[in-house]
């Protein structure tokens, strides 16, 4: 799961702004915990001079308001730290949603700049945004119980991309690795089988079936009694011993199976009726009334509320067959995709129109300076840089974004303006959209999965049947 708190940064007695925020910047920006700086990305600044730009936008806003407070109470920028569970998320995703997190809670009035520390067992992101807006004209109101609507931001972005969310973090439960294997569908001993079980076929002795379970990413520990097996680049702590997996996955059982093929227990398809198809309503409903242990296991599993809810949403929408059910959910779940990729593309354009905005006016502001400064004789170039570094770095900045544009003529912000305006008008819409179909196409991919159940119990009861018997076969 992502968690997330909030930190002020204050400025400090005796040092410059942009001392401190060079430092402060820096630390998140390290590169060994950034991948060499390949886990930062920005917006309204660039990562090379994101300090200076922070520390011009204070003078700006000094000079604009007039307001001024002793460095004690002077807060310069904000830390947001967003921390992962381990192996649920990959440092390029951590970095995209902290960026989200960060543009969601600022409402892009802010700069921000996110650097995914990779230098734990848990991949975190360290959010610094500026106290000050984008337009110099005020500072961030960190009011009250801000965190809990970083939080909620968080939350919500972490089930939309599939992440586990703590629900209750003040309460007591289930073990948390019982609960993560739960809300994940499946345990390190699944996935060991299922490397074991795909590794096997393809080796023809023991030493290379260790040599290809560690190119799989697993540590093995070996004994005289016991073979056992971490993935700990993804975040496992304890190791899983073979034996536990299972009669098949015991050090001897294993050595009888290398380079020979999984077996896999025969499974038979939900009946259909003459004419191909089923009638859900009656054939569910005929099932359920039947009960037995195959639909008690089910029950226990999605409860009648679940079963209930399954039937109302096949009545409602009047759905009596498995296929028109099957491709109203396939057609949802495509429309779904279409407009979370229309999204971000909106998301993308948008971005290089505030990069290249940003530009725009930070060379307008800084024309004159980098004139002056052209115009100063060779003796007191150094002196005069020394003294308008801030500026001077963010006019050539801009300078190499023009190149990197490749326009002759560059639109002005007036246009730059309209078009995002238009885009953002745009994504709203289609946000609108997106919430729809995303709703949509969880219900219908439930329903369908436990219709999927509901219809194929005989075959998960003839597969528990065919694995105690080999359990048995094998002790």
């Amino acid at each position: 799961m992502a968690i997330s708190k909030i930190k002020p940064r204050h400025a400090s007695e005796g040092r410059s702004i942009a001392a401190v925020l060079k430092d402060r910047i820096d630390y998140d920006k390290n590169p060994d915990k950034t991948k060499d700086g390949l886990l930062v990305s920005s917006y309204q600044c660039d990562p090379n001079t994101a300090w200076q730009e922070f520390a011009l936008s204070k003078q700006i806003y000094e000079a604009e308001t007039g307001r001024k407070r002793a460095p004690e109470n002077d807060v310069i920028s904000y830390l947001i730290v967003q921390s992962f569970k381990p192996g649920e998320i990959t440092p390029e995703d951590a970095n995209k949603l902290g960026y989200q997190l960060a543009l969601e809670f600022t409402g892009g009035q802010h700069q921000f700049l996110v650097a995914t520390h990779v230098d734990k067992k848990h991949i975190h992101c360290h959010i610094e945004f500026n106290s000050t807006a984008l337009d110099c004209s005020h500072k961030f109101n960190n009011y009250w119980n801000t965190y809990q609507a970083i939080r909620k931001i968080n939350d919500r972005l972490s089930r939309e991309h599939g992440l586990s969310v703590i629900e209750k973090p003040k309460e007591k439960g289930k073990h948390y690795a019982e609960w993560a294997n739960a809300r994940r569908g499946t345990s390190w001993k699944d996935k060991l089988r299922r490397t074991i079980d795909r590794v096997l076929p393809t080796v023809s002795s023991y030493e290379e079936f260790l040599a290809a379970m560690r190119r799989e990413g697993y540590e093995i520990q070996t004994t005289r009694k016991a073979l056992s097996f971490r993935l700990a680049s993804e975040g496992q702590e304890r190791f899983t011993r073979a034996k536990t997996l299972g009669a098949d996955y015991t050090q001897e059982a294993i050595q009888e199976r290398i380079g020979q093929p999984v077996k896999r227990p025969r499974r038979r398809a939900a009946p259909l009726q003459k004419n191909g198809r089923v009638n859900l309503l009656l054939d569910i409903q005929s099932r359920l009334q039947g009960r037995g242990p195959g639909y008690e296991r089910w029950l226990k599993i999605h409860n009648l509320k679940e079963a209930a809810k399954t039937l109302n949403y096949l009545t409602e929408h009047n759905i009596t067959d498995y296929e028109l059910l099957a491709a109203r959910a396939a057609s949802v779940s495509e429309n779904f995709d279409k407009t979370a990729t229309s999204i971000k593309q909106y998301e993308h354009r948008m971005e290089q129109i505030a990069e290249l905005k940003k530009h725009i006016i930070n060379y307008a502001k800084t024309r004159d300076t980098y004139v002056a400064y052209r115009k100063t004789s060779p003796r007191e170039k150094s002196r005069f840089r020394a003294a308008h570094e801030a500026e001077l770095l963010l006019h050539e900045a801009a300078k190499r974004a023009f190149d990197e544009f490749g326009e002759k003529k560059l639109p002005t912000v007036k246009t730059l303006q309209a078009e995002y305006s238009d885009l953002l008008a745009k994504k709203r819409a289609a946000y609108e959209d997106y919430k729809r179909l995303r709703k949509e196409n969880q219900e219908l991919q439930t329903v369908k999965a436990n219709v999927d159940a509901l219809l194929r119990i005989e075959q998960v009861q003839e597969y528990q049947r065919e694995k105690e018997n080999n359990q048995e076969q094998g002790r």
